[in-house]
């Protein structure tokens, strides 16, 4: 994850109000990746709900923020997947237009799952990237400057630490508005 680490402008701890548990205090990362040209995919190449989000550059590659996350974390040795819920619980290891959706493997599967259980049967909320190496894993939410977690995610990451993820694997990975 160093590499994804170096990238940081600087690193906080941000305060998630949690359901049950009270307050969760979670690293967030500040990295401004680089913005694509074009910085959206055209019109019809993908439903509306992935045209309208910006791209990053990775190596000069065009692709999603959480993609790049994705890319920096595979430079270390991991293992990781975009968790796309939005659209129908998909995982992605590279752009929806240029690839097919994979499976996870059996642990992260388990652990993955152990979540969802722990949050009632339910996706919602569910942290943008899933990483693993071995038996360990991380979570890594994407999000713009202003973006406050809402009642879904803190409800995911209260199910997350009721299914045995440690707060120290949760992170948030934040864009600043004019990056």
């Amino acid at each position: 994850m160093q590499s994804l680490f170096s990238l940081a402008s600087f690193s906080e701890l941000r305060s998630v109000t949690l359901p049950v548990r009270g307050l969760a205090q979670l690293q967030a990362l500040r990295i401004a990746f680089p913005r694509a040209t074009p910085d959206r995919l055209p019109e019809g190449k993908l439903p509306r709900t992935y045209t309208s989000k910006p791209l990053v550059s990775f190596n000069g590659d065009a692709m999603f923020g959480e993609l790049a996350i994705v890319r920096w974390l595979e430079r270390d040795g991991w293992e990781a997947v975009w968790v796309d819920t939005f659209h129908g619980g998909k995982f992605w290891k590279a752009m929806p237009h240029k690839s097919s959706p994979v499976r996870l493997p059996p642990v992260a599967q388990a652990t993955f799952d152990a979540i969802k259980r722990a949050n009632g049967g339910k996706t919602s909320g569910s942290f943008d990237v899933m990483a693993w190496r071995g038996q360990d894993s991380a979570f890594f939410e994407y999000k713009g400057e202003a973006d406050v977690s809402n009642r879904n995610e803190a409800r995911w990451i209260e199910a997350a630490l009721d299914a045995g993820i440690l707060a120290s694997q949760l992170r948030f990975v934040v864009h600043p508005a004019n990056g």
